[in-house]
């Protein structure tokens, strides 16, 4: 017969056996004569095997046979919760892939019955080996994640150690029983009472050998004594936080004195709450012996020991990686929150961006007899265009920018963003340049390069609390290929060849040399919560690397900070793009009978659109959607190039718009636009006419540019977007 222990039974809740004292044997209704002991045969543990495959179940049940268990068999996760509906389990083997309800949708349905939300639950499987998978498995409440095929030993082992545990607890649950019904029957009980206390007392020590060797560290608190910090059994706390079980005794406030100051007073009122509640459930940052904090999982219960006094029984449990692991979910979801509102604005901002430096430049065209309004206007495009870098910018970061090498001079690309930085700085540090006069040329994504500069400025404010000096400097390198090298030296990685070098150098409070080596990991930082991602250094190691550099930090604490990263030098033209009439010289103008179907949903993009066009000399004829424009194709309307947006509203973009046009007129070339690069670059490649896309907001010469080169080349050319 099958003793089924109830819900608030020692088993369910997990309060050990010796700390009840039940009046009536566990299973017995009250009021009913005193049952005979129980049997060995009768308390036989159970096992229930879960698994689709009926061969699996076999071999489960044969690697398992030399136990002394009752196997019983299920082959899905319903007739599982059938068996769990009848009987109490000391494990359950859980395949993952069932058909009907998988193992994670079991194991939930298993920890949600009070009954039976503690017994052990261990994963199989020969499919979800990911660590993804893994770890839902141990979220869904696991004790273990075995990949398959399992080894029998191993498997057997795993098994024998909660078998054993269930069966320790069982003795114990029977053991008072005993003693309760022994307490009854007067003298006699009185002897058999110590036989089973001798029993009871050997059965708790290899319990407790069980225990130690388990992940967790075991403590006490005797609330008689005032004790006011755990007493921890075993060694595994000094694996866990570096202090011996002796440390914690020696005085009495070290455990709460290295709470994080920011958890102390929440901690020790749940403690305190737990006198009158019996239980609790807290977790916190506790200081190791290394210095750094580790989140634990602190759990106990109130109990009254034998004496009549009352102590905390309590587990310890290091969750410092599942937090870290949950932290990374949370910046990679904030990451790509922020790339889904960047690319929005962005498309907006574009558009907007695009009329403004349109019409700049119609006027700044009219103005060359008006000196100071000529400056002005001036003035007026150069922060226009730095708001179109500085979209550019943002997009490269959530990832939503084509990256756009171009050959650049550091040293310009530094002193162009000196007023932004200075803006960024606090009025106590002060910034200087040490610039080579011959700097080399590089060829990389401009945005890339400001946003490094930018985050090692603003990484290095942050080491200056108190103010200081931040030196950034630029020089040619060569490395050469032997050792001893002063380059080969500075940068081993590097490839041999010519380099330039840029470095921000503060003088700030400076890194130890753990922190200085994880300095490169995603999602590492020093910083308070709030003040950082821990993406900066990473995004700048992974933009340095691809761009064909190395990087690396001098730092010792109280001696600042120096990093450098260099990229390959490159034999390019760094000369300015021409102004005024020259800028007129590189306007290719349109020839005779050309006629540009001018698409665009936006009207102010498309007014300014239409003007330059125009004055480019081509015969523009307007459209303000798709269908307007396949209208005007079938009414008959001359057109040699179709200048479309990509995004339009109404169902069909400009990449459905070409295909239908060169349908109808299969002479006709096609250039597109686009405000939102990711939006085009995705559509992209769906499109059946492919052709260059001209970036918004764009320059009069890019579009004289854009539209010469797309009527010259051949009707139905492959040419890859931009």
């Amino acid at each position: 017969m099958m003793i089924t222990l109830p819900d608030t039974g020692p088993l369910a809740t997990g309060v050990p056996a010796a700390t009840q004292a039940p009046s009536q044997p566990l299973g017995q209704p009250p009021g009913q004569p005193m049952m005979a002991p129980v049997t060995n045969q009768e308390t036989r543990a159970s096992v229930l095997l879960v698994d689709d495959d009926p061969h699996n179940l076999f071999a489960l049940e044969q690697a398992l046979a030399t136990l002394d268990i009752d196997a019983v068999k299920a082959a899905s996760g319903e007739e599982a919760l059938r068996h769990l509906l009848r009987r109490d389990f000391a494990l359950i083997l859980l395949d993952v892939h069932l058909p009907g309800l998988d193992g994670y949708e079991v194991a939930t349905l298993v920890r949600q019955r009070e009954r039976n939300r503690h017994v052990p639950i261990i994963f199989l499987s020969g499919v979800n080996k990911d660590d993804m998978h893994m770890f839902r498995g141990y979220s869904a409440g696991a004790v273990d994640y075995v990949l398959k095929p399992v080894d029998p030993a191993v498997l057997r082992s795993k098994v024998a150690v909660f078998v054993d545990l269930f069966n320790k607890t069982r003795e114990l649950q029977r053991q008072v029983a005993l003693k309760q019904r022994l307490l009854d029957e007067n003298i006699r009980a009185n002897a058999e009472r110590r036989i089973a206390e001798q029993a009871l007392q050997r059965s708790e020590e290899r319990q407790s050998l069980i225990v130690r060797s388990l992940p967790i560290a075991v403590y006490s608190m005797d609330l008689s004594t005032g004790q006011t910090g755990p007493q921890f059994f075993g060694e595994m706390v000094e694996r866990m936080c570096g202090f011996p079980p002796s440390r914690f005794l020696e005085d009495p406030e070290f455990w709460s004195a290295r709470i994080h100051p920011a958890d102390r007073e929440r901690v020790l009122a749940e403690k305190a709450a737990a006198l009158t509640s019996t239980t609790f459930n807290t977790e916190y940052r506790w200081q190791c012996a290394d210095g750094t904090y580790r989140h634990f999982l602190d759990q106990g219960a109130v109990v009254t020991v034998p004496a009549g006094g009352r102590e905390i029984v309590g587990t310890w449990l290091d969750v410092t990686e599942r937090r870290r692991a949950e932290q990374q979910l949370a910046q990679v979801q904030k990451i790509d929150a922020l790339g889904q509102l960047t690319g929005g604005i962005a498309h907006d901002f574009n558009n907007m961006l695009a009329v403004i430096i349109g019409n700049l430049e119609r006027v700044q065209r009219h103005m060359q007899d008006e000196p100071k309004l000529a400056q002005r206007l001036d003035m007026a495009m150069q922060g226009a265009l730095r708001c179109s870098d500085l979209t550019r910018q943002l997009l490269t970061f959530a990832r939503r920018q084509p990256l756009q090498a171009v050959p650049l001079d550091l040293n310009g690309m530094v002193g162009d963003m000196m007023q932004m930085l200075r803006r960024t700085l606090e009025d106590e540090i002060e910034i200087t340049l040490d610039l080579s006069a011959d700097l080399g040329a590089v060829v990389v994504d401009r945005a890339q390069a400001e946003s490094a500069l930018l985050n090692l400025v603003v990484n290095a404010r942050d080491a200056m609390p108190g103010g200081g000096g931040i030196r950034i400097e630029t020089a040619n390198l060569t490395i050469g290929e032997a050792s001893g090298d002063e380059g080969r030296d500075r940068f081993p990685e590097a490839a041999p060849g010519d380099y330039v070098l840029l470095g921000v150098v503060d003088s700030g409070t400076g890194m130890p040399a753990d922190v200085r080596e994880r300095a490169f990991e995603p999602f590492f930082t020093t910083k308070e919560l709030g003040h950082g991602t821990g993406l900066g250094l990473s995004i700048i190691h992974g933009f340095v690397r691809q761009s064909g550099g190395d990087i690396r930090i001098d730092s010792e604490p109280g001696q600042g900070t120096a990093v450098r990263f260099i990229l390959p030098r490159a034999t390019v033209n760094l000369a300015r793009p021409p102004g005024g009439e020259a800028m007129e010289a590189e306007c290719p103008m349109a020839r005779p009978g050309e006629v540009i179907l001018l698409v665009e949903d936006d009207p102010g993009v498309r007014a300014v659109a239409t003007e330059e066009v125009r004055e480019l000399g081509y015969t523009v004829v307007e459209a303000a959607g798709a269908q307007a424009a396949l209208d005007l194709l079938a009414g008959g309307q001359e057109a040699t190039l179709l200048f479309t947006d990509i995004a339009m509203p109404g169902g069909m973009n400009g990449y459905d718009l070409a295909a239908c046009a060169r349908e109808a007129r299969p002479g006709l070339r096609i250039l597109y636009t686009s405000a939102y690069p990711e939006f085009a670059l995705a559509r992209s490649r769906e499109s059946k006419v492919p052709a260059p896309v001209l970036q918004k907001p764009y320059l009069r010469h890019e579009l004289a540019r854009a539209l010469r080169a797309a009527l010259d080349a051949a009707v139905g050319a492959e040419m890859a977007c931009d």
